[in-house]
């Protein structure tokens, strides 16, 4: 067992075939407890984990910190600067240079793990998760806690399967931060009109370039926030969402009147023809023209 006045641990875990099976895998995981007016990191790590304050890194797994006690910044290439408080997770994602830091003037106790594999890039991908949005507000939350500090006891005791158990619980870590970061707000009154008023002004000028960025901030929302929210709503990204409608408006044009398949491309907002058939290909396989002779009579 770590001992419960320990403020420090991590542990870093060879591959192994065997948990690289489980398609989601525990590289590594620890707490650190930084007092105010600590250096930061406090402590070493292998070279390919260190954490520089002022260059950052760039891992090539998973990992998802939470913050307990203290308050300080998190940035990243993609997502910005956010400012991080107590109940703050985050999350960074392969190939993505952050970095973060704790406030001096109240440090801050940290918990993480870090994972790889195929189940774990598709739990860490839209609609769950994103790297546009790795800032996840879920509030001091005890079940949470102690499954960090269960998966840090299994690494320094090693059971027998201990890293299947450690998968589950990691799995379970990420199940616990989505709920609690989307399920309050998501189904909100603003977010549901949010949508309705962008899934409107999609559907009236799908034939036309939409600069959703444009949009978001029109309707009073972030790009991020927008695009997640979306996505959680509908099941698509906005763009997406986009080339369903403009699919769809082409498949009514194509069965129903003679209109050239140049001209049809340009009424549904494709930029080339080219592009409008190899797209409606794609998504009915169906060329355009295909289409046509098999939906006429």
């Amino acid at each position: 067992m770590i001992p419960a006045d320990k403020n420090a641990y991590s542990r870093y875990l060879p591959t192994s075939r065997k948990a690289m099976d489980w398609k989601l895998y525990v590289t590594d995981c620890g707490f650190t407890m930084v007092a105010s007016g600590s250096p930061y990191p406090p402590e070493k790590h292998p070279p390919e984990y260190m954490l520089d304050p002022e260059r950052g890194r760039v891992l090539n797994i998973f990992e998802i910190v939470y913050i307990t006690r203290g308050k300080g910044t998190f940035i990243s290439d993609i997502s910005g600067t956010h400012s991080v408080t107590p109940g703050t997770a985050f999350l960074l994602f392969p190939g993505v240079r952050h970095r973060y830091h704790p406030d001096p003037k109240t440090g801050w106790d940290e918990f993480w793990v870090g994972f790889k594999g195929e189940y774990a890039k598709t739990l860490m991908s839209p609609p769950f998760f994103e790297p546009e949005d790795p800032v996840l507000h879920i509030g001091l939350y005890e079940p949470l806690l102690k499954l960090y500090m269960e998966i840090a006891e299994l690494m320094q005791t090693e059971p027998f399967g201990y890293r299947h158990i450690i998968a589950a619980k990691t799995t379970e870590i990420l199940a616990h931060v989505y709920a609690r970061s989307h399920g309050k707000t998501i189904r909100s009154e603003a977010n549901e009109k949010l949508v309705r008023e962008a899934c409107c002004h999609i559907l009236e000028y799908a034939g036309k370039p939409v600069d959703f960025a444009a949009l978001s901030r029109r309707l009073g929302a972030s790009y991020s926030t927008f695009r997640r929210v979306f996505r959680l709503h509908t099941g698509l990204a906005p763009n997406q969402y986009l080339l369903q409608i403009r699919i769809r408006k082409a498949e009514s044009l194509l069965s129903t009147t003679v209109i050239p398949v140049q001209e049809i491309a340009a009424k549904t907002g494709f930029e080339s023809n080219y592009y409008f058939s190899r797209m409606f290909k794609a998504k009915t396989g169906f060329s355009p023209r295909a289409y046509r002779r098999q939906s006429q009579p």
